[in-house]
């Protein structure tokens, strides 16, 4: 499995400064090819700095985050452009294009690469059709849902048929049907060999991770702590530092949804 994203000892102080806890501390994480991973964690609790970091937009105070074998610290802006060309981003503030059409905005990743119009314009159309977007496809952004604005920004991230895939609360918005087709995209795209990295709480999201089996990491006061499956039909926090471990009934994204 070739390691997509590496945390090694990552430490996020808290944006108050040093004097405050620090928001993540000494986070231990590995994302292969084929898979997805969640972290889990409640507002505020530091998931969206995790994302700002690993793309290279926030130093880290401690530790590094290598990304497709690579020190994000170490890379040139040019070698982090080029970089990020083979990531696909969905970011939890959605940045779209408001008065242009969700076509528009999935195929403008492509038109910044330099593929022909007709290319760009047939991929947009497949990956929102696949999103169940196909009729809204022509419509400005600023007529749609929250839910189908979510879907637009997720393929949008995917149009490049990205080798990783980083998500910020990519199904927030959703309900449950919404989160089930969202997922079930990223689990397809784990299948062809991309590596997924999912942030987020909602219970929708969590249900399918639980599902599909997906490796989930909470972070809990500052600690990234993985969740394992016992055989007992529970759920085991390990944190993998201390050695400590503290079981909870099944299940636990039930119990941890919105607080965790």
């Amino acid at each position: 499995m070739n390691t997509m994203i590496e945390l090694l000892g990552v430490r996020l102080d808290h944006p108050r400064g040093t004097t405050a806890a620090p928001l993540v501390a000494d986070a231990n994480l590995k994302v292969g090819r084929g898979e997805v991973v969640v972290i889990v964690g409640s507002a505020s609790a530091g998931t969206s700095r995790i994302v700002a970091a690993t793309l290279g937009e926030l130093a880290v105070s401690g530790g590094r985050i290598e990304l497709m074998g690579r020190d994000v610290s170490r890379l040139r802006r040019s070698s982090l452009r080029l970089l990020r060309r083979r990531i696909g981003i969905v970011p939890q503030e959605l940045c779209l294009v408001e008065d242009r059409s969700a076509q528009v905005n999935v195929a403008l990743p492509l038109e910044i690469d330099g593929h022909p119009r007709s290319t760009t314009i047939v991929r947009a159309q497949e990956i929102l059709t696949r999103l169940d977007l196909s009729s809204e496809a022509s419509l400005p952004v600023d007529c749609l849902s929250g839910a189908e604005r979510q879907r637009v920004a997720v393929a949008r991230a995917l149009v490049r048929k990205p080798e990783l895939v980083i998500a910020d609360h990519p199904t927030s918005a959703q309900d449950p049907a919404g989160a089930e087709l969202v997922c079930t995209t990223f689990a397809e795209l784990a299948e062809a060999g991309a590596a997924v990295l999912v942030l987020g709480r909602d219970p929708a999201l969590l249900a399918m991770a639980e599902r599909l089996q997906w490796r989930q990491h909470h972070l809990i006061d500052g600690r990234l702590l993985e969740v394992v499956r016992s055989t007992v039909d529970e759920e085991v926090i390990v944190d993998i530092e201390s050695g400590s471990c503290n079981v909870v009934p099944f299940p636990l994204s039930a119990r941890t949804a919105g607080v965790a």
